[in-house]
């Protein structure tokens, strides 16, 4: 439980741990060799204006002086003289002057072997013929203090950070992990099947958009599910008509239940008509599935538009004439080819023209082609029945029904216009419809033009 919230909250404290914990070396290291430094550039300067003291001063008083350090400081002074020899001391031992004095000066560390203290000293060459070299021993833990300060003040701060630290990253882990534990409560309903669920979108970022696109699986699989439902009553519904009639009929001839010979032939036509109506629906939903999982073959080739329309129509002649119907096409001359799969392009104006003449009696057909920005526009329009306003979202849908556009009475399988219009997109173009109920209707497509080096 809040797996991950820990996880983020762990990591995000490791890494200021990472970050703190060698700054805090450095900065503590950075101040110490700056003190040191420091104090060794105060006990030179020191000896340095003392041996200018000694220098410019006419028989000067060193006991005096060296004792006033002694008493007002707590520095350490030697003076030696051109000899090498301790003139006088303000209770430094062990120091040998001989090993340490230089003409130029000496600076260093000393320890005095009495009490152990360590002493940063300086040395100064005196400008004065009885005074030879003046040191200044300054402790080494006059600077201690300010370290300790130094390390108490970067402790505070340290601790100052990790609390803050530990509310950023309480906060930060609380706003990271919360949209992940309601995606996670999301999936698991969606895994359980309940598809009414939805996780809120807050931000603008990943993660909102992870939550958009969860929000939209569900949505996507919960019509999924629907359409699965409606296509599987709608599949139930379309075989068992004809099931109905082919197992009645064949029940009759069975049994010997017809008067003649003649009506005996037509129980017969009925089955033959059935069986096929339920061969070209199980044909046709094959071909649809086949062009949803894209699994369609195509042979796309350059094609003549205009000569597809006119095979198109020849087929069609037949029915328009027993309907009283007139085909009637009008295309421009020298339209530009286009790229499609020519036996596939005749069945999508097959199935439109066979639509139009279906719904069609004693009226006109017509079949317009143009060019319009790059691109073939095909019109066919008819007059008959029209579609119902309400229906015109869905007559792409398969099966779906609409008492003016899908009737049984046509002998269509419902699946007509849902192929029309896979098979249209698959291959670049696309399809629009509009109709005014009683008056007629028209399907508008739209092909690109093949360019230059298209085969």
């Amino acid at each position: 439980m809040n797996r991950i919230f820990y996880k983020l909250g762990g990591l995000i404290m490791i890494l200021f741990l990472i970050v703190l914990l060698p700054l805090g070396y450095v900065m503590v290291q950075i101040f110490t060799n700056y003190n040191e430094v420091h104090l060794y550039e105060e006990t030179d300067e020191m000896a340095s204006q003392y041996a200018t003291l000694l220098a410019v001063v006419d028989d000067p008083d060193i006991e005096l002086l060296v004792q006033s350090m002694d008493r007002e400081t707590a520095r350490k002074m030697v003076i030696i003289d051109p000899n090498g020899d301790v003139v006088e001391d303000s209770g430094i031992r062990g120091f040998h002057p001989s090993d340490y004095s230089t003409s130029q000066g000496e600076a260093g560390r000393f320890i005095d072997p009495n009490d152990r203290q360590e002493y940063i000293y300086a040395g100064e060459r005196v400008q004065n013929d009885d005074i030879g070299e003046v040191f200044i021993f300054s402790p080494s833990d006059l600077m201690d203090q300010s370290a300790i300060q130094v390390q108490q003040a970067l402790f505070l701060s340290g601790v100052g950070a990790l609390l803050l630290a530990f509310g950023f990253t309480f906060i930060a882990s609380r706003e990271f992990s919360m949209p992940l534990q309601e995606m996670e409560r999301a999936a698991n309903q969606m895994a359980r099947g309940d598809l009414d669920v939805e996780v809120p979108v807050k931000t603008k970022d990943e993660l909102g958009s992870l939550s958009h696109s969860m929000n939209e699986l569900a949505r996507e699989l919960k019509r999924y599910r629907t359409n699965r439902q409606a296509f599987f009553s709608d599949v139930s519904h379309e075989l068992r008509t004809p099931l109905s009639y082919v197992q009645g009929y064949c029940d009759a001839l069975k049994k010997g239940l017809y008067q003649d010979e003649s009506e005996r032939q037509q129980f017969v036509d009925i089955i033959h008509e059935e069986a096929h109506r339920m061969n070209r629906l199980i044909h046709d939903l094959f071909e649809l599935s086949r062009m949803e999982e894209e699994r369609f073959p195509l042979n796309l080739e350059l094609v003549h538009i205009g000569d597809v329309i006119k095979r198109a129509k020849a087929k069609m002649a037949t029915d328009a004439k027993k309907k009283k119907n007139t085909i009637k096409v009008d295309m421009e001359a020298k339209l530009p080819t286009i790229v499609a799969d020519s036996f596939r392009i005749e069945q999508i104006f097959t199935n439109l023209l066979q639509n139009a003449v279906s719904y069609t009696e004693n009226g006109h057909v017509w079949i317009e082609g143009s060019l319009k920005d790059g691109n073939i526009e095909v019109k066919i329009s008819d007059t008959g029945r029209g579609i119902a306003t309400e229906d015109l979202p869905y007559i792409f849908e398969r099966f779906y029904r609409a008492e003016k556009s899908r009737s049984r009475d046509f002998g269509g399988t419902g699946l007509g216009l849902a192929i029309v219009k896979q098979l249209t997109e698959l291959q670049y173009g696309s399809i629009q419809v509009e109709s005014v109920p009683g008056k007629g209707t028209t399907f508008t497509l739209r092909f690109p033009g093949a360019k230059e080096g298209d085969e």
